[in-house]
């Protein structure tokens, strides 16, 4: 009598699950994995392999290569009143320069060797390096500023022969994106004075980010610049100019006030007003200028009841971020949630969300699908809005990766964290790094995507490797969605644009599935047939591993299988399609399902797909496993 085949059906949804109890899994969740790796929600169903990056611009991949060193510190559009259209702009730290000493040497300036010339912007802010060892301003050596000969370094002690002497002027600067390349910037204000930018908060700490708010008070657009190191700054689109404690804040050359603060590390705006906090001088502070006025920072007066003018706030712990939330700004402290509201006279007070949740991450926190989620110790967590007025909706939504989360700060630095939203996948996307710089292929990342199961919506969470990110924007330009991320390596890059690998490096991706037990733990099942059911967007070689018994050593594993997929046949519809690209193939196939004879047995088994190359993204969809019964153990 021959065997009886079953099958067993899985349609895949519901993300990572490292949680690792494979009887609730293959009981509950069969769809989800326990390794995902650069794969993302596909709108198609399943999950997709995500798609490359490249230079952003092909012709000036890296940001002032001559100039500029180590990461991109920001990246921001801007709509520009002046010329209607958007721009994009970067911020990079100034290179060090560097001498090569002759013997008894104690005074560099002038030329470097690399031809460039030695700049200072201020003596007490640089850094010097002999031999990659650290000197110190004053200890070791001295800056005179504007002498004959330019700015100068001199040693107090002779240097040697052959000694590397490199030099950290602690400034950053910013740069236009022009069709050219990158268009270094002086800010400069009205009165043609030029407000260079240091790098480093207080001669010690560098500043880790910079960071922007967008608005238009009906003045014009305006973009406010913040880095926790210096004054706040604001472009118009043809001056800047900087808000200090001291100034009067009768106009823009003058702005500022009593107040302002004067080295916020965070901005937004909430209610037509200008906010700043994160100032390390005073993290607890929250300031805001006066209503439709960035520049005004005096004290508010009473006006027929109201209040009018600038103000200060004090939150009760320090702020690690804070970010606009429909009616209320919302303050994230370490292990605390207030919220800034607006009384009845036109003060802002601050309302207590919260004690026993605090944000891990300043730069986790981003609005998407209508809610604003953030990083917490235990995992990701929505600020939202219940049905109930004024209650606020804390539950975590990242249980099923709870474990990858906690042990996050243990491995990375959680400070390098930076999020990007992409709104055409409602999507969001979390790039973090170790304490020291490493190679892309080490990068660390989250996916999370909202998808609709049983009319709800629900978020699913995958790792990704391969993508290294200082910053990271997304804005739609002309109608089309454009997503960019700094490198450390001082290059900008687009993702979201069809790109078939990292920059010319092959892009891994890896779906493991639970271990399956078929409903019957205690019964052997002899495997005979596997279906994958693939949306492939272009040809595709896909690697599947059958692994049996929860990994138990002593069951014997097969060899894995090759999947080979022609991809999917040209359908000629859709917009912005080139049909004579290289990427499109004529004379692929409709079906979606790859089918694959296996070997092997065991009580439970678990398939792993895995690609490496340079291909088109593609879709698992669902996998059929076909087996026979062997007996009860």
């Amino acid at each position: 009598m021959p065997d009886s085949i079953e099958s067993y059906k899985v349609v895949c949804g519901g993300g990572l699950n490292s949680n690792e109890n494979h009887l609730d899994l293959s009981e509950n969740s069969p769809g989800s994995a326990i390794r995902l790796v650069n794969f993302e929600p596909s709108l198609f169903g399943g999950y997709r392999r995500i798609e490359g990056y490249s230079p952003h611009k092909q012709n000036a991949a890296e940001v002032d290569p001559t100039n500029g060193g180590g990461k991109i510190l920001s990246l921001d559009f801007f709509k520009n009143d002046l010329t209607g259209g958007k721009e994009l702009w970067a911020t990079r730290k100034v290179k060090m320069f560097r001498f090569v000493a002759t013997a008894g040497q104690t005074s560099f300036k002038g030329y470097d060797a690399n031809g460039r010339t030695l700049d200072i912007p201020v003596a007490n802010n640089t850094w010097a390096y002999i031999n990659g060892t650290r000197k110190y301003v004053l200890l070791d050596f001295t800056i005179n500023l504007n002498t004959a000969g330019g700015d100068e370094l001199v040693l107090n002690t002779p240097a040697s022969a052959g000694d590397v002497i490199e030099i950290d002027v602690n400034e950053y600067c910013f740069y236009k994106e022009t069709p050219a390349g990158w268009q270094k910037v002086v800010p400069t204000n009205s009165a043609g004075v030029q407000l260079r930018r240091m790098s480093v908060f207080g001669q010690i700490t560098p500043i880790n980010r910079v960071r922007s708010a967008r608005f238009n008070f009906g003045s014009g657009n305006m973009i406010c610049f913040v880095d926790g190191a210096n004054n706040a700054i604001v472009y118009n689109g043809q001056f800047w100019n900087v808000i200090v404690s001291s100034n009067s804040g009768v106009d823009a050359l003058n702005a500022g006030g009593s107040q302002c603060l004067n080295q916020p590390s965070i901005v937004d705006v909430f209610k037509n007003h200008l906010f700043l906090s994160g100032d390390p001088t005073d993290p607890s502070k929250l300031a805001h200028s006066s209503p439709n006025n960035p520049f005004d920072w005096n004290a508010a007066v009473t006006s027929q009841g109201a209040s009018v003018g600038a103000g200060q706030q004090i939150a009760g712990f320090d702020i690690v971020a804070f970010k606009t939330f429909r009616d209320d700004l919302f303050l994230f402290g370490e292990n605390n949630i207030k919220k800034s509201i607006v009384s009845s006279n036109g003060d802002f007070s601050i309302e207590h969300v919260t004690n026993n949740v605090g944000c891990m991450a300043r730069d986790s926190v981003l609005e998407i699908g209508g809610d604003l989620i953030f990083l917490a110790p235990d995992g990701f967590r929505p600020v939202a809005g219940t049905s109930r007025i004024g209650d606020i909706e804390l539950e975590t939504i990242s249980k099923p990766i709870q474990q990858l989360l906690r042990e996050l700060p243990h491995v990375y630095d959680v400070d390098s964290l930076v999020g990007v939203v992409i709104r055409s996948k409602s999507q969001v996307r979390y790039f973090i790094d170790p304490p020291t710089v490493v190679g892309q292929e080490e990068s660390f990342g989250i996916i999370g995507g909202l998808r609709s199961a049983d009319q709800r919506l629900g978020w699913e969470f995958g790792e990704m490797v391969g993508i290294r990110a200082s910053c990271a924007v997304s804005e739609y330009v002309n109608n089309v969605e454009v997503v960019l991320h700094g490198d450390h390596n001082g290059k900008v890059y687009r993702s979201e644009n069809g790109d078939l690998s990292f920059d010319g490096q092959k892009i891994l991706a890896i779906y493991a599935t639970p271990f399956f037990d078929f409903g019957e733990t205690e019964v052997r099942k002899i495997m005979r047939k596997v279906n994958t059911f693939i949306r492939a967007e272009g040809p595709l070689e896909m690697n599947m591993a059958l692994n049996y018994d929860w990994n138990d050593p002593t069951t014997a594993k097969p060899n894995s299988y090759s999947q080979i997929s022609e991809g999917a046949p040209v359908v000629y519809k859709g917009i912005n399609i080139d049909y004579n690209a290289a990427n499109v193939s004529y004379g692929g196939t409709d079906k979606p399902i790859i089918t694959t004879d296996v070997q092997g047995s065991g009580q439970a088994a678990q398939a792993t797909f895995v690609t490496l190359g340079i291909t088109e993204p593609y879709s698992i969809q669902g996998i059929v496993f076909e087996f026979s019964i062997a007996g009860r153990l």
